[in-house]
């Protein structure tokens, strides 16, 4: 069985209120749980309003496919969203 996760810093754009920072973390969330089956959510800096650290993880046999999974992920995020990923961290066991 292989863990693997991926720990995201994003700095959102345009987002000048708490409020307008959830709306744009709840569908990056939603949107990933649903697309490609695995678990999201956001870890940290959860008081800043225009940055967030949002964590991804998924529970497979083969590692790989564990892998491409998360960097669809990260592409996904930077394509349809008005955010930077900062950094990233990875995550496995």
């Amino acid at each position: 069985m292989i863990l693997m996760g991926v720990e995201v810093t994003l700095l959102i754009f345009d987002s000048y209120s708490l409020k307008e920072k959830r709306s744009v973390i709840k569908s990056i969330l939603r949107r990933t749980e649903n697309r490609h089956h695995l678990s999201a959510a956001e870890v940290g800096d959860m008081e800043m309003h225009n940055k967030s650290v949002l964590g991804f993880g998924i529970v497979s046999n083969n590692r790989t496919l564990c892998r491409k999974r998360l960097e669809a992920v990260l592409s996904e995020i930077e394509a349809n969203y008005e955010v930077e990923i900062l950094d990233y961290n990875w995550l496995e066991a």
